[in-house]
């Protein structure tokens, strides 16, 4: 249980908040590639932490991200031409190139011209285009970025990459902690694990949670007990400040999440599944997570299903012992208990137990951020020598008696 001003100071990601201070610090995976990929095309308006920009591929690839109102007299830059490599305001003709130079001003006097948009300041922000996903740093124009997280799947072929996002209505630490909650996983999607490859957590629905602080953030493994005696460790990554990666499919698939706060009340959720080997098929796990690849929206793969038509849980597949949710599919699942408990749950009134050590280690993790933030210090995730490339998870068969760390390495 927390309280009412630790809930507000976590979740509250708006300018500035504190969490939305360090937030800006991050890299944010903002959209898929392919959702921009028309040079010369129309801007796209994208909201993040709270205040709104707009994001443009300019005629030679490159990508540009401002604040999405024109400098001049605040007119929405979503209108704006796209040409030269530029963007220029339809209201009186500003130009603006990607590095957020000012190119022309045509509504001033032709002698001012140039000194006057010398003295014009454009908000813009660096653009990085890694792994099939465009991110952007928010931490403010003229300052020097962090270091961009090179995960593993931002090196690879797009073919071993698979993208999908989804806009959720709630605060993106409902997300997270969904994502570090080891113990939902044999309740929530017990349909699912029967029937797939999760099937052996079932042996033990209440999983002691190990925990190691690491350069990027915190390491959790799950612990299991099975049938067998043995001890089944699912390693995952919490990588600041909203990742994690699931432990592998069978074929050596990785699930990465990221959980993207759009404002206070809403988050873009990433499922993104990559292999190091070979190229990503999903109908290999399409099923599993409930997705239609004839009609899947890679932009929105919680299209159709709200809080209005129930997430489409089927009372009569529960009834018949077909399905423990009713709600088709881990992502729905996720989504539809993350909205149902409101745009910010009230964690004043939670009862946390031994199997949520996990999320009270995360919020106090954050909670230290935050101050070593405040103080100047550089949180986890921030320093140059933080490598993002060993955020990966593991499943293992650790034998009794035997640590789980040993038996990893």
């Amino acid at each position: 249980m927390t309280t009412q001003k630790v809930n507000e100071t976590l979740t509250q990601v708006g300018p500035g908040t504190p969490m939305g201070q360090l937030l800006r610090e991050y890299w944010l995976p903002v959209m898929r590639s392919e959702r921009l990929a028309e040079r010369g095309g129309a801007p796209l308006p994208v909201e993040l932490l709270g205040e709104k920009y707009v994001f443009f591929r300019a005629d030679d690839g490159t990508i540009g991200c401002f604040a999405e109102a024109c400098p001049h007299r605040g007119a929405s830059l979503v209108l704006a031409r796209n040409e030269d490599c530029a963007l220029r305001c339809i209201y009186h003709g500003w130009k603006f190139d990607v590095s957020g130079k000012v190119l022309e001003t045509p509504s001033e006097p032709e002698e001012d011209g140039p000194r006057f948009g010398e003295r014009v300041k454009l908000l813009h922000h660096p653009v990085v285009e890694a792994g099939g996903v465009i991110w952007v740093w928010l931490g403010g124009t003229g300052r020097k970025p962090a270091p961009f997280p090179e995960f593993p799947f931002t090196k690879l072929p797009a073919e071993n990459v698979f993208a999908t996002i989804a806009l959720v209505d709630c605060n993106w630490l409902q997300g997270l902690e969904a994502d570090i909650d080891s113990a939902h996983v044999s309740l929530l999607h017990e349909t699912e694990a029967r029937n797939g490859p999760l099937k052996d957590l079932l042996d033990d629905t209440a999983p002691r949670d190990d925990i190691d602080p690491q350069p990027y953030g915190l390491r959790f493994a799950a612990l299991r007990t099975l049938s067998s005696g043995e001890t089944l460790a699912r390693v995952k990554p919490f990588a600041m400040p909203w990742y994690t990666v699931v432990p592998e499919l069978p074929n050596g698939d990785r699930l990465w999440h990221a959980w993207v706060p759009v404002n206070d009340h809403q988050t873009i959720m990433w499922y993104l599944w990559w292999n190091d080997d070979q190229p990503v098929d999903p109908s290999y796990f399409s099923e599993q997570f409930g997705l239609d690849l004839d009609t899947l929206n890679p932009d929105n793969i919680r299209e159709g299903y709200t809080g209005e038509n129930g997430w489409g849980q089927d009372r009569q597949a529960m009834r018949d012992g077909k399905s423990f949710s009713g709600i088709r599919g881990l992502v729905l699942q996720d989504v539809a208990v993350q909205e149902s408990m409101g745009p910010i749950v009230d964690r004043t009134v939670e009862n946390p137990g031994k199997s949520d050590r996990g999320i009270v280690r995360t919020r106090r993790f954050l909670l230290d951020a935050l101050k070593a933030h405040a103080a100047g210090a550089t949180p986890a995730g921030l320093g140059a020598d933080t490598d993002y490339g060993t955020v990966r998870s593991a499943v293992i068969v650790v034998p009794e008696g035997e640590d789980w760390r040993s038996a990893s390495s």
